[in-house]
């Protein structure tokens, strides 16, 4: 039988060796972490998905839900709003008729502002635009946005 002393003397050093790294492991962590948080990430520009004539899609905004069905031919723009779940409001964007103003409300959601498509034959691409302010219920708080929905090719 091993003696008290002895498995106590190969014990010590292992329990003070994890104590190092749990100590180093406390102070480090909480530093690199920290640091991680506030390094500024360059912003990336987000850019519109380019997608083929005759697909459909949606962007969120806030409260406000765009649904957009490009028509087969791509000269044809079926645009369709909800806020908060709720439907709103659609159009059909032509080329004799290519924009829609609207100033919508549902309960505390609102949204005012105008999509409206530029039509242009391949190789140049066609895009439904929106400059609109929208609502974000959450905080009762309103934002804009200007700038491109999605693009599309027309090749007829």
């Amino acid at each position: 039988m091993k003696s008290k002393t002895a498995y106590t003397s190969r014990i010590y050093p292992i329990n003070i060796l994890l104590k190092v790294i749990f100590i180093a492991m406390l102070t480090t962590f909480p530093i690199t972490a920290f640091s991680q948080d506030t390094i500024p990430l360059p912003l990336e520009k987000i850019t519109a998905p380019i997608v083929e004539s005759g697909t459909t899609g949606e962007r969120y905004f806030g409260d406000l839900l765009i649904q957009y069905a490009i028509d087969p031919t791509g000269k044809i723009v079926v645009c369709t709003l909800y806020l908060a779940t709720v439907f709103v409001g659609v159009q059909s964007l032509t080329p004799t008729s290519p924009i829609y103003e609207f100033d919508l409300k549902s309960g505390e959601s609102t949204t005012s502002g105008s999509l409206s498509i530029y039509l242009n034959f391949s190789p140049l691409v066609s895009t439904l635009k929106a400059d609109l302010t929208y609502s974000v219920k959450a905080n009762n708080t309103s934002f804009p946005f200007k700038g491109d929905l999605v693009g599309w090719y027309i090749y007829e």
